[in-house]
């Protein structure tokens, strides 16, 4: 298992969303169909509102697979799908769902149809077996259900307790920019669903409410109330434009309608979706990283029984459904991982997703996070902390990358989040949530040389970022201030040594690197960790027989001493005819030993201890069961009876990991003997676990342990390693263009090899009219046409004949976040960060825009704005900005809201683009507002035919036109822009004679006083333009656009002006002086205290 070992001893259920739901739609082309991954699904709102929000008009196929470790969750997903596919009412369909307590009469019975399909038998065995639960439990024997409802009630009043009467911020996230105006009445709402049970209002529904709904009762662990504490029906929902379009404070009715009225529409695109057969949803029951692991092996070898266990507690293996996976996808177009970075780590969300990504080239992956991880102090940069290198490194090495990292900025806004984090800081020690999503898109690039001394020096300093911290001292170095932040993030650790091994084997994959190369990364690998080791006191080395066992177990890498292993077939092995490198272990664990666990969750490890040595093992599946020999004592071999009640069972729990076999063979100095030897099963040793376990346990933390020969509780077997998988080519084939051949990328790191310098690539001139140039004394030229594209050309140059006709680039790492111009295109085509929304969808916008807009910009922009110095990227966020405020009428203030906009070249003092804004709307997924509107490119020639058309209506248009200046270099940018935008709204599809594609580029031109569209778009989608008499005439020129604020990426950037200190003490203040509005301070004692200096610094203002 390629994670730790969490004991599962207190699981939440996490029946509803925690954030709203967003379009997984967004970042791909609309007439493309789809298939879309959902790892770590959760509940369907993510699926219904994709549907909701693509166009009425949209003929495209969306499959949907959806992967779940809680079988509860996928058992009431089908439950509300199929509903709503029966037409229920979408009333009844959201109590079932969303409250705790139902009504009588409403029942959930429906059945589900071909839209709706299971990936394997065992998750149809498991489904079937809720539903069957759901039916009887208010059947059961009276004491039975009594229990069962006094027991959940129970839980239920401890939550409402918990959180009464104080006031509850997570549930407001869902309000996006108005989430300092949600955060009182949610906080009410919220109290009110733990207390009644439902979302209802009036007092006659929540008191005829009172049976309780079983699909909140059962989950894999068994009977009982396990809903998460956070769990608010109110969250997966669009709170934004119900406080937004409403002239007072919305009331508790006002959102219940909202949120219901939502649902309703979500339901009913999903009905006309199944109505017309353009839709399939496919659950599948497994841990994630086992399923995608499934779902890899599948596609690379067609085999559907993959013997990869369902989860990593119990021992059912998964067997894809043959008729099912004749058509079902097993790569996709988007996967979403939802917040599995927080259970499972970063890098091993990366290596199990990025496989499944189809390998055509729009497609898209989504990681998202919640919880504050590795800094804590500063929550926006957490992302590249848990990386564990350079994030454009970890980039070239998985062939992926975040799009607004390239980009240098986003369309989605979480300004609301970094405020809400920045407040809570001030009051909170640590904050605990950060919501952050990326969005990552794959390098269609060949995947780059890298030189194997460089390569294993990176690997190697991963693998010390990942594991160092497991030695106190450097832990104690690490985190001499928040160390109790760090104790908690320590103990929820997510990478064991197999974690890492996976990760070298994707990077060899991802670079398909050779053999011969591979092993020279290696030799520098393990010439570090040896030096390392050797010369410092770490855990590490009781970690080191686990790693190199794990390395030769999956094919990666085999060390020396297991290549020229030899052993004698003595003691424990006396009977074997061989024996391998690699045997498993299997221990059975008393059930009573693991009473120290109840509602514990801690980490779990195998270890070997003999007299004079000790190595610690921590991939390690479990189940409970009972583990009998069979085979012969030349061939052993083992069978194991499963206890179908688990957790609520009474067998013995068996343990089982790979280890090398010469640590048990006893051949060799060094070496314990065999009968000194002993199996255990521990807690990981770090401080959490040490304070709360080390008194009962002892310094090992040992829950169980027995002899090796304990013939009752050891088991040892043959383990065989899986194939290696090397790639059978080299990296990379040559590439022709038009001059010539072009050889592989090469990538160079810096000294210290953590981060990337250049790259660089040899073309071969083979073209004769090229050759011709080059040996006429013709210079070579350079031009980048995007973020990811050279173009080459040759013209007359000094004189000097090229011997060689090859020529060679190398170009250096250039940031998005470098103040100055930008001298390529920023918005290229590809749609990589300005993501497709659908204008038809989002409510409208009533006279209502707060500062959001403003926070477009990063500290640095803000600071270049206001010094009044030269940034490209800045100035067209200020022009979008003055666009926004103009059009909402907030700017200048007391003015209507102004429809009609022209780009000024300062320049020319001419004007070649009008904007025609007809309304402002929500952009939900993106937490922002969207101006709908139309874009009137102008030429010499456009103008005289529309002077034929209506000169005077064309008169007016353009006086009535507010004139936004545009900087110097500024006019460039929006010709690469205006495509961009052209496309986020698109519902149209491009014709055969597409300008784009007959001359090759996007934009068509960048030249002022030239259309930079192609005509595919022209008089498309534009029929509210007939509204407008003013417009009317002008329609069949103009091209439909979505514009929207460019957020600074916060990742990267300080966004939204620095955490400001007290003048006496630097604490982190909430208010300043009043007078001078300069000193801050953090309390009045403080201010009392700096009155002297304040008065006489300050004594103007004081005078005043």
């Amino acid at each position: 298992m390629a994670h730790s070992f969490h004991w599962p001893g207190k699981r939440f259920f996490y029946a509803i969303g925690n954030t709203s739901a967003v379009s997984l739609a967004r970042d791909v082309a609309p007439d493309q169909d789809l298939s879309l991954l959902l790892l770590g699904c959760g509940d369907p709102r993510n699926v219904l509102f994709t549907l909701f929000s693509e166009h009425e008009s949209a003929t495209r196929k969306l499959d949907f697979t959806c992967v779940d470790y809680e079988p509860a969750i996928l058992a009431r997903n089908i439950l509300l799908l199929s509903m709503v596919i029966d037409d229920k009412d979408a009333e009844n369909i959201f109590d079932i769902f969303f409250h705790l307590y139902l009504e009588k009469g409403i029942s959930g019975e429906s059945r589900y149809g071909s839209t709706l399909r299971m990936s394997s038998e065992h998750t149809f065995t498991e489904l079937r077996r809720h539903w069957d639960q759901y039916a009887k439990m208010h059947a059961l024997p009276n004491p039975e259900l009594c229990t069962i409802v006094a027991d959940f009630k129970a839980v239920v009043t401890g939550i409402q307790n918990q959180y009464h009467p104080s006031a509850v911020g997570h549930t407001s996230r869902s309000a996006g920019p108005l989430m300092p105006h949600a955060s009182k009445i949610l906080s009410e709402c919220f109290r009110d669903f733990w207390k009644y049970g439902t979302t209802f209002v009036s007092p006659t529904r929540r008191s005829a409410a009172n049976l309780l709904n079983p699909t909140f009762v059962y989950t894999q662990d068994g009977v009982g109330c396990r809903v998460h504490y956070g769990t608010d029906p109110v969250m997966p929902f669009h709170l934004a434009p119900i406080f937004g379009n409403l002239h007072a404070a919305p009331s508790r009715s006002d959102i219940v309608n909202g949120i219901r009225t939502q649902f309703r529409e979500w339901c009913s695109a999903f009905h006309r979706y199944h109505e017309r057969g353009l839709c399939v949803v496919r659950v599948f029951f497994a841990d994630a990283i086992f399923g995608a692991s499934a779902l890899r092996v599948c596609n690379e070898s067609g085999a559907m029984h993959t013997r990869i266990p369902v989860c990593q507690s119990r021992t059912e293996t998964i067997k894809l459904d043959e008729e099912e996976y004749r058509r079902a996808p097993l790569v996709f177009d988007v996967v979403d991982t939802s917040n599995l970075d927080d259970y499972i780590g970063l890098l091993n969300v990366l290596v199990v997703s990025i496989p499944l990504l189809s390998s055509s080239g729009n497609v898209v992956l989504y990681l998202e996070s919640l919880r504050i991880q590795g800094h804590v102090d500063n929550a926006p940069k957490d992302l590249t902390e848990r990386f564990h290198a350079d994030l454009t490194v970890m980039s070239v090495l998985f062939r992926l990358y975040p799009v607004d990292f390239i980009a240098g900025y986003s369309t989605r806004s979480n300004i609301h989040e970094l405020l809400a984090y920045k407040s809570l800081a001030l009051r909170v020690a640590v904050p605990r949530q950060y919501h952050q999503t990326t969005t990552w898109k794959t390098l269609t690039s060949d995947p780059p040389v890298v030189e194997s001394w460089q390569l294993g020096t990176l690997l190697y300093d991963l693998y010390r970022s990942l594991f160092e911290e497991e030695d106190s001292e450097t832990f104690e170095q690490h985190h001499r201030t928040g160390t109790m932040a760090a104790v908690e993030s320590d103990s929820r650790s997510h990478y064991c040594r197999e974690s890492f091994v996976m990760l070298l084997k994707f990077v060899r994959d991802r670079l398909q690197i050779s053999r011969e190369q591979w092993i020279a990364v290696l030799d520098r690998f393990f010439s570090i960790h040896c030096f390392d080791r050797l010369n410092s006191k770490k855990m590490d080395t009781l970690h080191f027989h686990d790693f190199c066992g794990l390395l030769h177990f999956h094919g990666v890498h085999t060390v020396d001493h297991y290549r020229l292993q030899c052993l004698t077939p003595t003691e424990l092995f006396s009977a074997w005819h061989k024996i391998p490198p690699l045997v498993r272990v299997f221990l059975t664990v008393p059930r009573e030993k693991l009473n120290v666990l109840t509602d514990a969750t801690p980490i779990l490890q195998a270890s070997m201890i003999g007299t004079s040595m000790m190595n610690v093992f921590s991939s390690v599946h479990s189940a409970f069961g009972i583990v009998s020999r069979m085979g012969t004592p030349a061939n052993p071999k083992a069978s194991f009876e499963e206890d179908p009640r688990g957790f609520r069972g009474t067998k013995p729990l068996v343990i089982s990991f790979v280890m090398p076999a010469m640590l048990l063979a006893g051949q060799g100095p060094g070496y314990d003997h065999p009968r000194d030897i002993c199996i255990a099963l521990n807690m990981k040793n770090n401080c959490l676990n040490s304070h709360y376990y080390a008194k009962k346990l002892g310094i090992y933390l040992e829950i169980h342990s027995a002899e090796l020969f304990d013939s009752e509780s050891v088991l040892v077997l043959p383990e065989q390693p899986l194939p290696s998988g090397f790639s059978t080519s080299l990296n990379i084939p040559s590439t022709s263009g038009q001059i010539g051949s072009r050889g592989p990328i090469s990538a160079s790191f810096n000294e210290e090899c953590d981060l990337m310098e250049s790259f660089s690539a040899k073309i071969t001139v083979e073209d004769e009219l090229a050759k011709a140039a080059l040996q006429s004394s013709a210079a070579v030229t350079a031009s980048a046409l995007d973020a990811r594209t050279i173009s080459f050309s040759s013209c007359s140059g000094e004189e000097h004949r090229k011997k060689s006709l090859w020529i060679e680039i190398i170009v250096p790492l250039r940031s998005a976040f470098t103040q100055g111009k930008v001298d390529i295109n920023p918005f290229p085509i590809a749609l990589d960060n300005l993501v497709p929304t659908s204008l038809e969808r989002p409510p409208k916008l009533d006279q209502w825009l707060n500062v959001h807009v403003v926070a477009a910009f990063s500290e640095r922009e803000a600071r270049t704005r206001k010094d009044k110095g030269t940034d490209t990227m800045m100035f067209v966020k200020d022009t979008i900005h003055s666009i926004i405020v103009q059009a909402s009428g907030i700017q200048p203030k007391g003015s209507s809201p102004h429809r009609i906009f022209t780009l000024l070249n300062k320049a020319t003092n001419n004007c070649d683009t009008v904007f025609l804004v007809d309304q402002l709307r929500f952009d939900l997924s993106a937490h922002t507002i969207v101006c709908d509107g139309f874009v009137l490119p102008l030429t010499f020639e456009r103008m005289i035919e529309m002077i034929m058309i209506d000169e005077q209506n064309l008169a007016k248009l353009l006086s009535q036109a507010r004139r936004i200046p545009m900087e110097p270099g500024e006019a460039k940018s929006w010709k690469q822009l205006l495509p961009v935008l052209v496309e986020r709204c698109r519902t149209w599809k491009h014709r055969d004679s597409c300008q784009y594609a007959s001359e090759g580029r996007v934009p068509l031109t960048t030249e002022m006083e030239a259309i930079p569209l192609c005509a595919c778009g022209e008089g498309q989608d534009v029929q509210r333009m007939h509204d407008v008499p003013l417009w009317k005439p002008f329609a069949k020129y103009c091209t439909r656009i979505a514009l929207s604020p460019l957020f600074a990426v916060s990742y990267v950037e300080n966004v939204g002006g620095k955490d400001r200190s007290c003048c006496v003490c630097r604490t982190k203040v909430p208010f300043r002086c009043p007078k001078c509005k300069k000193d801050r301070y953090c309390s009045t004692v403080c201010q009392k205290k700096d009155w002297d200096r304040h008065r006489q610094r300050h004594h103007n203002y004081w005078e005043k």
